[in-house]
């Protein structure tokens, strides 16, 4: 049964390996980016879920098309990624917090679950937001000029924020 205590520690936990991941792969730590990765998933899967394989396929599947959608944007210039292994793909970091996010939708965000206007309002205005977090850090370029960039970004999300809902909730039923 979903409780605000597991709500709580899921968006606490998040927000940790979010910063975590970003602070170490900018200062060149990556290693203590993954161990907070390692350490919040476990968190995830052993105190916060209620039905674990059911969690574990909506991370893939989220995590997935997250980062097939970070993937379009870099490979047309809407974001530039440092640092990438493959030059195609996003950075390793990213693709990890990624798989973070996707833990977050049948959780943090669970009052937005049925509210689709509200999700495209957050998705569409917060998500580009977070993107600029790590431009200012240096670890990736958004496309410029900037209103371009956020229209672009923003519009991606209007569609895809939404979207995660509907998978989660065709995953899990509810």
């Amino acid at each position: 049964m979903l409780t605000k205590k597991s709500v709580f520690i899921n968006f606490f936990a998040f927000y940790f390996a979010w910063w975590s991941m970003l602070i170490a792969h900018w200062k060149g730590q990556a290693m203590f980016g993954w161990i907070a990765f390692t350490i919040v998933m476990a968190i995830h899967f052993f105190v916060v879920s209620i039905n674990k394989k059911k969690d574990f396929i909506e991370v893939l599947a989220i995590g997935g098309l997250g980062i097939l959608l970070d993937t379009i944007l870099g490979n047309t210039g809407i974001l530039v990624f440092k640092d990438s292994v493959f030059s195609f793909l996003p950075p390793l970091w990213l693709m990890g917090i990624w798989f973070l996010y996707a833990t977050t939708i049948s959780y943090s965000f669970i009052l937005l679950r049925n509210k689709v206007k509200a999700q495209i309002i957050v998705g569409g205005f917060f998500a580009p937001v977070s993107y600029i977090t790590g431009a200012k850090f240096m670890l990736l370029e958004v496309y410029q000029p900037f209103p371009v960039y956020y229209a672009i970004h923003g519009a991606c999300w209007l569609v895809f924020f939404p979207l995660c809902f509907y998978i989660s909730k065709k995953l899990k039923g509810f």
